[in-house]
């Protein structure tokens, strides 16, 4: 049996001891024995070998066989480290990849996808034999590894919103979109991955201002978004009368919208406020924006087949919902819809059809860390880690 020399120690090989150490680097069993026999045939007639010997001689197998595969440190003698510590201002935290995973999102990486450059990672860390790394050291190891995995895009907007959390603003998110489009599912998986603490709905807001203003007061307010139309008493518009209805609805909602945005700046809080009701112009951003970063978005699905399949699903879903009454109100649904879309266009909101995106959460970060990107006091703080501008001579 062959002896490795490393420095003062003398660790005999052991063929296990080597497929165990593949193995916990991606290899399936069979191919880390093959590799470690391998090993083991050529070292028959060594008694001893050294590091630098051994790790060569591993190396020239991997890449003859092998090559696809990247396991980095090839001591497989030493000890493995059973856990890495990050430290915070507050103090070392042990590292998690779930953890590292879950802020990577903030790119508009898959959640599949972020798990496995926070893997990576993970593996390079205990490569590296490190037990201890910092909270900066790793956000920029993520923002390397996310460069050459997926480009500098990817890397640009973890970046972005890294250093969002630098400034002392709140973030307030809306999510418009007609009925049955998705928006409360996306607010609350957006709400997850961003770490924002407050989801709020139109229809909530909607139902709390119903208990103050009757039907006799406000009978708009008292039925749906696409049925708003039937209380109308006034048509003197000259819209379509669901639109106008609709339209009616959504002024009302939008003093309960300006409250809930009132309140948070007030309380530097960040929110998601999803709802049919959030039609830009129905309420005044202008006071906010210099206390606030707004990031307006909406959903709308192009198909009106694909509106028919949500709505069955949804009454295998949730089978105590009145499904059939969206059906059977589709047209009015999807004029609202056109309506919504329409003024989204002409406030240059983006628009997502979550039926043509591989991951409707993962668009919607895209959108909205692409819009802090735009921010002068994100672009300041970001200044520094890239290129300044030459100062001209005099």
């Amino acid at each position: 049996m062959a002896t490795i020399v490393d420095g003062k120690k003398r660790i005999p090989f052991m063929r296990g001891m080597l497929a165990h150490h593949l193995i916990q680097r991606g290899f399936d069993y069979e191919d880390a024995y093959e590799v470690a026999d391998a090993v083991r045939g050529a070292l028959s007639k060594k008694k001893d070998v050294s590091k630098k010997e051994i790790v060569a001689l591993i190396g020239e197998i991997l890449v003859a066989g092998y090559a696809d595969h990247q396991i980095g440190d090839l001591l497989f003698w030493e000890q493995t480290l059973t856990s890495v510590m990050v430290a915070r201002k507050s103090g070392n935290r042990p590292f998690s990849k779930e953890l590292l995973s879950h802020s990577i999102q903030a790119s508009g990486l898959s959640p599949d996808r972020s798990y496995l450059v926070a893997k990576e990672i993970e593996t390079r860390l205990i490569d590296e034999r490190r037990e201890l790394v910092s909270h900066q050291e790793l956000e920029e190891m993520a923002i390397h590894t996310l460069a050459e995995r997926h480009g500098q895009t990817y890397a640009d907007r973890y970046r972005v919103w890294r250093t969002w959390a630098d400034v002392e603003k709140p973030l307030i998110i809306f999510i418009g979109g007609a009925s049955g489009v998705g928006k409360t599912s996306l607010a609350v998986s957006l709400a997850n991955v961003l770490d924002i603490p407050r989801v709020v709905a139109t229809d909530d807001i909607r139902q709390i201002m119903r208990l103050t203003l009757t039907r006799e007061l406000m009978p708009a307010l008292h039925t749906s978004s696409y049925m708003a139309w039937k209380a109308r008493v006034d048509d003197s518009s000259g819209l379509d009368p669901v639109i106008a209805g609709f339209r009616d609805q959504a002024r009302v909602v939008g003093v309960g919208v300006q409250a809930i945005l009132s309140r948070c700046v007030e309380e530097n809080a960040s929110v998601i406020i999803d709802g049919v009701h959030l039609l830009p112009g129905f309420f005044d951003l202008a006071p906010y924006r210099k206390e606030a970063f707004i990031a307006p978005l909406c959903l709308a699905l192009a198909d009106r087949g694909a509106y028919e399949e949500r709505f069955a699903n949804r009454a295998v879903e949730a089978p105590a919902r009145a499904v059939h009454q969206y059906v059977s109100h589709l047209d009015e649904i999807l004029k609202v819809q056109s309506d919504i879309v329409e003024w989204c266009a002409n406030e240059d909101i983006p628009v997502i059809d979550p039926d043509s995106v591989e991951d409707v959460t993962s668009a919607a970060v895209m959108v909205v860390v692409e819009q802090l990107q735009e921010q002068e006091e994100v672009r300041e703080i970001l200044e520094p880690r890239g290129k300044k501008k030459a100062k001209k001579k005099g």
